[in-house]
C-alpha cells in the first residue's frame, strides 16, 4: 500500500479530475523576422546555434520553461514560421564558414505532433544533412518513420536525446499530456541506437516525491537500458514562476500539487547558468541524495550519467546536450 496516497505508484491510474483536457492546438502561420541560426543563453550551447521551427509547443509539458518566454504565445497555440527553410537557406550562403552541427531547441519540440510542423521539420533536416552539417535535438515526440529512416542514413552526424522522466505512461500523461508514449520513446531509441545513431536518454526533470523513488528509478533505468542506451542525463525540477503557476492550473489533485510544492518550501533562489536566470531549486543536499540515487542504480545497468551542469551550478556536471562529434574531432556541450 501506498502510504501517501497523493505519490503516484508505477501503474497507479490517475485520478479522472487530474488528467488535464487537451483542447485542439491552433496553429498560427508567420513569417520569421529573425535569424534562424540564433545563439542560445544556456552556457553549454553557446558554441553551437540553434533553431526554433515554432513559438510554442504542442506537446504542452506542464513543467516547460519556455512557458516564460515573452514570446510564448499562450496555451493551445503554436506559431509556425513558413519561411523558415528559405531563410535558412540564405543564412548559409552568407556564412563565410558554415557550421559543423546546429542543435534544435526543445523548447519548440521538432516532433510535434503537427503534421505541418512534421513536414518543415523534415525538409529542414534533409536539407542540413545534404550539406554535411550534422544533427543535435532533444524530443519527446514521435518522429514519423520516413524522418526517422534519414536520420539513421546520416547516423554519424546525428545526436539524439530522448527526453524520458518516467517509466510509467499514468504519469507522463499528467505531465505530458500531449507527449508520445513511453512505450514509443522507447521503441525509437532502441531503433535509433540499432541504426548507429549517439542516443542519451535525458531524464530532465526528475519530479520529486513522484519519480524519484528508488522503485521508480530503477523502473525507468532498466527500461533506458533494455533499449540498448548506455548515456543518461538528469536533473531535477526547477521552479520559475510561470512553471508554478502551469502546475498550479494543471494538476487539479491538490494533494498531488501540495506534495509536490512542499519539497520547494525552504527553497533559496539559485542563479543558473543560462543568461542571467535564477530558479528556485531543491536543496542542494536534497538533489544531492536524488543523484547519487541515480548513480547507484546506474552502475548495475551499465549506464554513464551526468549531471546537467547549467542547472546545477552549485553541484557542477556535464551537460552533455549535443553530445561528442568524433567525425569533426569535436566534443561541445561539455561543462566539465
Amino acid at each position: 500500500m501506498n502510504p501517501n496516497p497523493h505519490i503516484l505508484e508505477p501503474g497507479f491510474p490517475l485520478p479522472l479530475e487530474s488528467q488535464p483536457v487537451c483542447s485542439a492546438q491552433t496553429v498560427i502561420w508567420a513569417e520569421r523576422k529573425s535569424p534562424v541560426l540564433s545563439s542560445s543563453s544556456l552556457a553549454c550551447l553557446a558554441h553551437i546555434p540553434c533553431v526554433n521551427l515554432t513559438s510554442g509547443c504542442a506537446h504542452d509539458c506542464i513543467y516547460c520553461y519556455a512557458r516564460g518566454y515573452r514570446n510564448f504565445p499562450g496555451y493551445n497555440k503554436i506559431i509556425i514560421y513558413k519561411n523558415m527553410l528559405e531563410k535558412l537557406k540564405s543564412e548559409l550562403i552568407r556564412k563565410r564558414n558554415k557550421p559543423h552541427a546546429v542543435y534544435f531547441s526543445p523548447s519548440s519540440d521538432i516532433f510535434q505532433p503537427i503534421p505541418e510542423v512534421l513536414e518543415l521539420s523534415h525538409s529542414i533536416l534533409e536539407f542540413l544533412l545534404s550539406k554535411d552539417i550534422g544533427i543535435a535535438f532533444l524530443t519527446k515526440g514521435k518522429i514519423p518513420d520516413e524522418t526517422l529512416d534519414l536520420l539513421i542514413n546520416h547516423a554519424n552526424i546525428v545526436r539524439a536525446q530522448v527526453g524520458i522522466i518516467t517509466h510509467d505512461d499514468n504519469v507522463r500523461k499528467m505531465f505530458e499530456p500531449n507527449a508520445a508514449s513511453i512505450a514509443i520513446r522507447l521503441k525509437q531509441m532502441a531503433k535509433m541506437a540499432s541504426g548507429g545513431i549517439a542516443v542519451e536518454g535525458r531524464v530532465v526533470p526528475i519530479l520529486p516525491g513522484i519519480t524519484d523513488t528508488p522503485d521508480a528509478i530503477d523502473r525507468l533505468c532498466a527500461s533506458i537500458s533494455n533499449s540498448g542506451i548506455k548515456r543518461a542525463a538528469i536533473s531535477a525540477l526547477f521552479l520559475r514562476p510561470a512553471i508554478t503557476a502551469s502546475l498550479k492550473q494543471r494538476i487539479l489533485d491538490k494533494g498531488i500539487l501540495d506534495d509536490l510544492f512542499s519539497f520547494y518550501k525552504d527553497g533559496k533562489r539559485l542563479a543558473v547558468h543560462a543568461g542571467h536566470s535564477s530558479v528556485i531549486p531543491l536543496s542542494q543536499m536534497r538533489r544531492e541524495e536524488i543523484y547519487n540515487r541515480f548513480r547507484q542504480t546506474v552502475m548495475k545497468y551499465g549506464i554513464d550519467l551526468s549531471v546537467c551542469g547549467c542547472m546545477n551550478p552549485d553541484i557542477g556536471g556535464r551537460c552533455n546536450i549535443t553530445g561528442k562529434w568524433p567525425k569533426y574531432g569535436l566534443q561541445p556541450g561539455l561543462l566539465d
